[in-house]
């Protein structure tokens, strides 16, 4: 493999920066650059995980920093490959000026993701454990890390190994009968009773694997709720109550909050993308208006929607307008403003949308009971991270293609149709897992998943 060379950590001013090299000249590239302050140290020499002090130099031998070398031996190493990384004090300018001598030392520019593709090609990772890579990185809350860590170390992968053996087992047995056929049509019954009943588990085993798709994704993307009600009602109170800072501007004036404010908050394992959206109520200012078709637009849109009703205040026409817009869909009502005498028509509002928290967002009343309603509102399975769970698309449509081919072997079999047929199926079957583990996935495929990296990873 080529020798590539990165800066792996942030481009911005902090206090180490780090330039990565892999590739077989890796330790030799390093040592045009890199000069150790220890007497007689050859970088070529030495041992794997260990580390040394020196200065690090440009083409024409001028000082650029002082900084520590690592060296990684092959293969006992991320990307399989021998690799230094050179650590130098943080800043842009400086970081971008090791780089390149670096690179003008013989190694070239990595591309997004290619050192995660090294460790790919030298069989350091497997294609599922390589994608959670990205999915670590871009974990939002504490579950999809620790959902992210276990696909990385392969519970995904032994999860589709275990599928396929067990598939491989029937296909063995169906392929020595093709070849050698009993001619006992008892034992033959018996035979495919056997291979019905192992297709049948193996059935389950992909519905069971798919099912993780869903809460994997609500992990990974997050869930869209809105929170709506009319104005005054505590709804930018709420939100700034749940994401912790002052995000949405609260004031007793009606109709401050007129575009949509939206903002990101982990709910124990959940990821909400909430939406503070513009008072529902009838009105003549035009931008006002916006906000309000705005905000009947992003209900039709929301997986959640967090209703906020005055407490201290009976029901009004526009709350019994938004009552009939959001009855049949997923709806936490929220009452607020517990800490009031309590005027609003309780029962009307749970009779229409369901069980209503009783909070002060003002006082911060009642928000863990609200935290704890959020997450049983949006139906999140619990996952267990060892087990492995489908974590993208690409993962999904290759499941469910062995899925339908697996179906396709066992009405073969039950309706008595010759093993051969359901032989076919199985191995179509297995085909979907390989390609979905990577051992036969396309370079077009592989393509387009390191084109979500980043550079340096």
């Amino acid at each position: 493999m080529d020798c590539i060379a990165a800066i792996s950590t942030p481009l911005a001013a902090g206090g180490v920066s780090m330039i990565r090299i892999s590739g077989e000249d890796a330790l030799t590239v390093a040592k045009k650059v890199f000069l150790p302050k220890y007497p007689h140290t050859d970088i070529s020499q030495m041992d794997g995980y260990t580390a040394c002090y020196g200065d690090i130099t440009d083409k024409s031998g001028k000082k650029l920093d002082d900084g520590v070398l690592l060296v990684f031996k092959a293969p006992h190493s991320y990307t399989g490959e021998n690799t230094a990384e050179i650590t130098c004090h943080g800043g842009v300018r400086i970081s971008k000026l090791v780089l390149r001598s670096v690179l003008d030392a013989g190694a070239r520019m990595a591309t997004a993701g290619e050192f995660t593709r090294q460790a790919l090609l030298s069989g350091k990772l497997s294609l599922t454990e390589a994608e959670s890579v990205i999915d670590l990185i871009n974990a939002g809350s504490d579950g999809l890390i620790a959902c992210a860590r276990a696909q990385a170390d392969g519970s995904l992968y032994r999860r589709i190994e275990k599928i396929c053996g067990d598939i491989l087992s029937i296909t063995s047995e169906i392929t020595v009968w093709i070849d050698y056929p009993d001619e006992s049509e008892d034992e033959d019954e018996i035979n495919r009773e056997s291979w019905l009943k192992r297709t049948e588990e193996v059935k389950r085993e992909l519905d069971s694997l798919l099912a993780t798709y869903d809460t994997g994704k609500v992990l990974s993307d997050g869930i869209a709720a809105a929170i709506v009600g009319k104005p005054n009602a505590g709804k930018s109170t709420l939100m700034n109550l749940l994401s912790g800072e002052e995000k949405s501007i609260v004031t007793d004036i009606e109709g401050t909050t007129r575009d949509i404010v939206e903002q990101t908050v982990n709910i124990g394992d959940i990821m909400l993308r909430l939406s503070d959206c513009a008072g529902i109520r009838e009105t003549a200012d035009a931008v006002e208006n916006i906000g309000v078709s705005k905000m009947l637009e992003r209900i039709e849109s929301s997986q959640l929607i967090i209703a906020v009703f005055d407490g201290s205040r009976q029901l009004s026409d526009e709350d019994r307008r938004l009552i009939s817009v959001i009855e049949g869909k997923t709806v936490l009502p929220v009452v607020n403003k517990s800490d009031l005498e309590t005027a609003v028509d309780l029962s009307y509002i749970e009779e229409r949308l369901g069980k209503a928290m009783i909070i002060s967002a003002k006082q911060g009343i009642g928000t863990d009971a609200l935290q704890t309603e959020i997450e049983q509102r949006c139906h999140l399975k619990r996952l267990s991270p060892d087990s492995g769970f489908l974590a993208n698309e690409r993962q999904r449509q290759c499941a469910l293609g062995a899925a339908s081919s697996v179906n396709n072997a066992y009405d073969a079999l039950s309706r008595g149709m010759t093993a051969d047929v359901a032989g076919l199926e199985l191995e179509l079957a297995l085909s979907h897992l390989y390609e979905l583990s990577g051992k036969s996935a396309s370079e077009e495929v592989i393509d387009s998943i390191f084109s979500r990296f980043c550079v340096g990873k």
